[in-house]
């Protein structure tokens, strides 16, 4: 079988070359000088492959991924490129091959020889990978990087086999893996495959509380001038979180001109990294940036978001694997550092490696610094000198200096989890070490006399958009803002009961759990069969240590609403945090699968602004810690 092959260059000589070569060789060569002729070259040649070559350093949109109408259908077509700039390999992930210049002749006659075969005998990837296959590439991928793929996220990783496979025009899932085995490090594959398996969502001061730790910290003590601030954001990913730590940092220090800040930022994929080094974001992940730091930090250039250089200069990216020993010339640098920034990281790995990880951050604290985990993420061991801290309804931990092993057992009784109630973007006036001592203001009430509902009232109801936006600006933890706009409703609707549970819900996170508790009473009086009312009093008395009432409030708010997840989820920690393992696995599970059959898109009630796919992650986290 010979080929059909079109050649894109913008270089003409060169262009000659490879047809004559390819046509040498047997195969059908044709060629275009411009890339906007490409497309049309391909709709009416339809050809097996398309090689680009490019002289300059910029990204043929081509090569990026294209597919072709056939007499079968569309199918995506095999591309090979080949460039003397080298850090394209990194960014064109959908590619046969990247061959760098000068052309390696045998290379390239090999990979026709490669999808001559291939192609000929092409049906399509597998639709099902054997449990071996999946344990073999499991055991490979975790020998190589350290990440840790079971069946909780067996989806993912065939998701991410399947991209390079379809690239590669491999169907068999064997055949790939001794193609990863064998071009794992000469042709990069490893971290070709890498890009498509750690990619985290992310968005600038995702957890404002964990921010707001940080600036009243820097800001109500901030260090001399001549002592060097040093942050490392560990699994940075496309760059939102440490250039989010460095305005932080700029806005806490008004000196911040005249100081040595750095804020050491690293990840194991070098895509993510490309990404963040040119920081141009979307409006997505702006989504809960304030008016005024899109004013002073970034610059707009149509749909796009540019960092400005001033806060670039505060941010510098390395490529770093967390779970291999630390021998990169910027481990140096990862030692006395104020803070460590490590959010929903350690789910991509095993136990085992966690603790050795943890171990090392620890270490790299200088005391009084604090260590900023994912909320599906806590620390387990005994003997780790830190102690875990509260900002509203999020937490992190501090090093003390010495051994703690009491402040570990606490952490594991009151771990990060998603919360249904994130904390309001305000700094505490103090960190409070937990675990909380049990309120004497929060009670259970005595029982009332039951009133009979009111009639319906005659004022006109609230517009669904007032209740969608303040609901929206919930998710988006703009607590200040949702709050005022529930004020605003509720003084003109004072008896409705969604926006009496929100502001319960906002009231609590605030640490204001008697209101949240009178709130949370005054909306049963309206509507006694309302789940989220119960789930509401669920959380104020789990806060204040009511285990036993707080559990017969998520069973209520469970009996009116059986797919209700997060007092579901919320009775998986209670039962955890009394020891009882199986209980907490089954509700877990429960709530995966009731996850499970919702749709992929919008965010799950009162997670705090999960998306389905991240609120399963955390599930299978937490599952995967307790089964």
């Amino acid at each position: 079988m010979s080929l059909q092959i079109l050649i894109i260059s913008d270089n003409g000589s060169f262009a000659a070359y490879l047809n004559e070569l390819l046509t040498d060789a047997g195969h059908r060569a044709s060629a275009v000088l411009e890339e906007t002729e490409g497309f049309a070259a391909i709709r009416r040649q339809k050809p097996d492959l398309v090689i680009v070559a490019v002289e300059a350093s910029r990204i043929p949109y081509l090569a990026i991924e294209h597919r072709a109408r056939t007499a079968t259908g569309t199918r995506t077509l095999p591309l090979i490129v080949i460039s003397e700039c080298l850090r394209l390999e990194g960014e064109l992930l959908h590619v046969f091959d990247f061959i760098p210049k000068p052309l390696d002749v045998r290379r390239l006659l090999n990979d026709l020889a490669l999808l001559v075969r291939r192609l000929d005998a092409w049906t399509g990837i597998q639709h099902e990978m054997s449990g071996e296959l999946f344990r073999a590439f499991s055991e490979h991928i975790l020998s190589c990087t350290g990440l840790h793929f079971d069946m909780r996220n067996r989806a993912s990783l065939v998701r991410g086999l399947g991209k390079r496979m379809s690239a590669l025009c491999l169907e068999s899932y064997g055949e790939y893996l001794s193609y990863l085995k064998l071009h794992g490090e000469d042709r990069h594959e490893l971290q070709k495959l890498l890009q498509f398996l750690t990619v985290g969502e992310t968005y600038f001061f995702r957890y404002p509380a964990h921010f707001d730790a940080l600036h009243q910290r820097f800001a109500n003590a901030p260090p001399p001038v001549a002592q060097p601030i040093r942050i490392w954001s560990a699994g940075c990913s496309t760059g939102e979180e440490p250039y989010s730590i460095a305005m932080t940092l700029m806005q806490a220090l008004p000196d911040w001109r005249e100081r040595d800040i750095k804020i050491i930022a690293t990840d194991i994929n070098n895509r993510s990294l490309k990404q963040a080094r040119d920081g141009v974001y979307s409006p997505w992940s702006m989504r809960i940036t304030q008016r005024c730091q899109r004013t002073h930090y970034f610059d707009r250039v149509g749909e796009s978001f540019l960092i400005r250089d001033e806060v670039k200069g505060l941010v510098e990216f390395h490529h770093l694997n967390l779970s291999a020993p630390c021998a990169e010339r910027i481990c140096q640098e990862l030692s006395e550092l104020d803070a460590i920034f490590c959010r929903n990281v350690m789910i991509y790995f095993p136990q085992e490696q966690v603790e050795p990880m943890l171990q090392r951050f620890s270490a790299a604290l200088k005391v009084s610094g604090q260590l900023f985990l994912g909320h599906a993420e806590a620390l387990l061991q005994q003997n780790l000198d830190l102690e875990v801290c509260r900002q509203g309804q999020s937490f992190y931990y501090r090093k003390t200096g010495k051994p703690t092993p009491h402040a570990a057992q606490s952490a594991k009784g009151t771990q990060p989890q998603p919360a249904p109630s994130p904390a309001p973007a305000q700094p505490l006036r103090e960190e409070i070490p937990l675990p909380p001592k049990r309120s004497s203001k929060v009670r259970t009430a005595a029982p009332q006399p039951r009133q009979a509902p009111p009639a319906p009232p005659t004022a006109p109801q609230v517009p669904d958009a007032a209740m969608l936006t303040a609901r929206r600006l919930f998710d988006e933890e703009d607590f200040d803002a949702a709050f005022e706009l529930l004020e605003q409703t509720l003084s003109q609707h004072p008896d409705h009961a969604e926006a009496l549970v929100l502001k319960g819900f906002i009231l609590a996170g605030r640490g204001h759990l008697e209101e949240a508790l009178e709130t949370c009473q005054r909306v049963m009086a309206l509507n006694d069969l309302l789940p989220e009312a119960y789930f509401l009093k669920g959380v104020v008395l789990d806060a204040s240590d009511l285990l036993t009432e707080a559990a017969d409030e998520y069973r209520k708010a469970l009996l009116l609403d059986h797919d209700f997840i997060m007092p579901r989820y919320h009775m998986g920690r209670l039962h955890l945090r009394l020891g009882r393992i199986k209980e907490a696995a089954r509700e877990i599970r429960n709530s995966i699968r009731i996850l499970a059959k919702r749709d992929e898109d919008g965010t799950v009630p009162y997670s705090g602004g999960l998306t389905r796919a991240v609120c399963m992650l955390q599930l299978q986290s937490a599952l995967a810690r307790v089964a």
